[in-house]
């Protein structure tokens, strides 16, 4: 008899490996987006601290949609990649990616290899 993909899924790494691997990506992700967010605004700030208010304002001007439209498309990527591993996860194992990933590693660490 076939089994389902679902308990197939079950049975293999495959389903684990691949929401660790999204879980992991958007992790990434969204470090990208803090990542520029926090460089542009300490390099405001030192642009206030130096008493150049108009430049830093022209500055801001001028990279505001590009530093806004690369953040944005990071933390647009970071939701969809954490929606991908919540929705595998939950049709593989019925739970959310970080319950199940706990689970399979408990199982991981049951088995005896003797």
């Amino acid at each position: 008899m076939l089994a389902s993909l679902r308990k197939t899924l079950v049975d293999s790494h495959v389903a684990a490996v691949t929401v660790a691997a999204l879980l992991f990506a958007s992790i990434g992700a969204f470090y990208g987006a803090a990542d520029r967010l926090v460089y542009h605004a300490v390099l405001f700030i030192r642009l206030i601290a130096n008493h150049r208010l108009s430049f830093a304002l022209r500055d801001l001007e001028l990279r505001d949609s590009g530093m806004l439209a690369v953040t944005l498309s990071c933390f647009c990527a970071g939701a969809a990649l954490v929606l991908a591993a919540w929705i595998v996860s939950r049709w593989v194992y019925g739970v959310g990616p970080l319950r199940s990933l706990s689970r399979y590693r408990n199982k991981l660490s049951r088995k005896s290899h003797a």
